[in-house]
């Protein structure tokens, strides 16, 4: 019995707290929500709509400091362009779209949630080519509410709308190529399996991020015709004179590898394009191997298989005036493809402070390697090494065009969501062309950092 009262008094305890933990708060407060659409941007919300599935969307605030709300509430707002200095985004035209209500959200009695619907412009919204970006903004300031109180560090909000097109998207690429030489002998050929990622650029056009192979040499235009039908053109390559570029920075799958670096150091900073001023400007982060004092130490870049015709390199050393100092001496290795093995170039001056040390090279590798040693520990504020694509086989070459074959389908099934692609890729450098046969099926998109699959 005891056992059993003492049971009813808990019981009885935990309902009591429970009861005033429920209570409201004794003031309410509306706000705009925190999240960001993936703009990764304090106070800005990115949002996209699909041309074909709506082009309107809700935009909101929520009410906070009651359990229940028994009450209808508004909040006043006003769309407020000076919200937009000092960013990227540009003032949607009031032309462009319309607003459900174009003063204030109504938060009606047992909801949380006071929204407004915007309907954007089918025509001129469509056909601006500045709209698959994010690049027009909608600003809204909150300034008046039956609540209690609009919460200060909540009542603004940058609305960021674009749009993609139904094409938009990851899609599965599976084919075959066949490469022929000038008099049209067969010289090599081989099957394409690979992720092609489709990018919004107009109405009915998305651009690829790969054709053969993928990467920023190896695009696309494809749009897709009222009949169904898909004219497709070489997107141009951004570095059409095959100019060296820094590919320390530029390669997204190089990886940085250091003999040692101290742990409250960043190996990264040394390729994150930050220029300094004086080998004492350490900016946003910097290598450095404390304590190494008079011990030869490396950096190096691996591009994996990527392999560049590397032309030139600049290191710019970072010293702080005691625990690390300028090497007072450095040279280059580079891995020789061939043969596996590191090989040294010869010892030269490369040790001068607060400029680049450039030294002229003239590599074909995948790999390279600054050694270095000094009195104290040393460090580098940034290291550029500039060099040029090598192709591994045939169809890695620079592409002059890209031309649909005339008696050949080249379509886009609405029903599977797959392209039917039949073309011809002739090269800048070279006396041959590709024969190319291949599916793309779409398999899903990202929108606002959601990930949405269609199957």
């Amino acid at each position: 019995m005891k056992n059993f009262l003492f049971i009813l008094i808990f019981a009885v305890s935990l309902v009591s707290c429970y009861e005033d933990f429920r209570k409201d708060y004794e003031y309410t407060t509306v706000a705009f929500s925190g999240v960001d659409g993936g703009s990764d941007e304090p106070g800005v919300l990115w949002r996209t709509v699909v041309k074909g599935e709506g082009l309107d969307l809700d935009f909101g605030v929520y009410l906070a400091g009651v359990i229940e709300n028994q009450e209808e509430r508004y909040v006043g707002y006003t769309i407020d362009p000076s919200l937009l200095a000092n960013t990227s985004y540009e003032l949607m035209p009031e032309s462009y779209y319309s607003l459900s209500n174009p003063d204030e959200f109504i938060i009606p009695s047992g909801e949380f949630i006071g929204k407004v619907n915007i309907e954007l412009d089918s025509v001129q919204f469509l056909n601006d080519p500045k709209s698959p970006e994010a690049h027009y903004a909608i600003p809204f300031r909150l300034i008046e509410t039956s609540a209690d109180s609009i919460l200060s560090s909540a009542n603004t909000k940058i609305l960021v709308i674009k749009y993609m097109n139904q094409y938009h998207g990851s899609y599965n690429q599976k084919g075959s190529y066949v490469t022929y030489d000038a008099s049209g002998a067969e010289i090599s050929s081989s099957s394409i399996e690979n992720v092609i990622i489709a990018g919004t650029t107009g109405l009915n056009t998305v651009v690829t991020d790969g054709i053969v192979f993928k990467g920023p040499e190896n695009m696309m235009n494809l749009n897709v015709k009222a009949d169904g039908n898909v004219s497709l053109e070489y997107f141009p390559n951004p570095n059409p004179d095959n100019a060296p570029k820094n590919i320390a920075k530029e390669d997204p799958d190089v990886q940085i590898s250091t003999s040692y670096v101290s742990p409250w150091e960043q190996l990264g900073a040394i390729s994150d394009g930050y220029e300094p001023t004086n080998s004492s400007d350490k900016g946003p982060g910097a290598y450095g191997n404390w304590p190494n004092a008079e011990t030869w130490n490396w950096v190096e870049y691996d591009f994996g298989q990527n392999v560049y015709d590397i032309t030139q390199s600049d290191v710019y050393w970072w010293t702080d005036g005691g625990g690390i100092l300028i090497p007072y001496e450095a040279y280059y290795e580079y891995w020789d493809i061939e043969n596996d093995v590191w090989v040294a170039l010869d010892h030269e001056g490369q040790q001068a402070a607060d400029q680049y040390n450039t030294k002229e090279l003239s590599l074909k590798t995948n790999r390279i390697r600054v050694n270095f040693i000094a009195a104290e520990a040393q460090g580098i504020l940034e290291w550029k090494v500039w060099g040029t694509p090598v192709p591994t086989v045939l169809e890695q070459s620079a592409i002059e065009s890209i031309t649909a074959l005339a008696n050949d389908e080249n379509s886009f099934d609405e029903e599977t969501d797959t392209y039917t692609l039949n073309y011809r890729i002739d090269y800048s450098l070279g006396d041959f062309y590709t024969i190319v046969s291949t599916k793309l099926v779409w398999r899903n998109r990202i929108r606002d950092g959601v990930n949405e699959w269609r199957r």
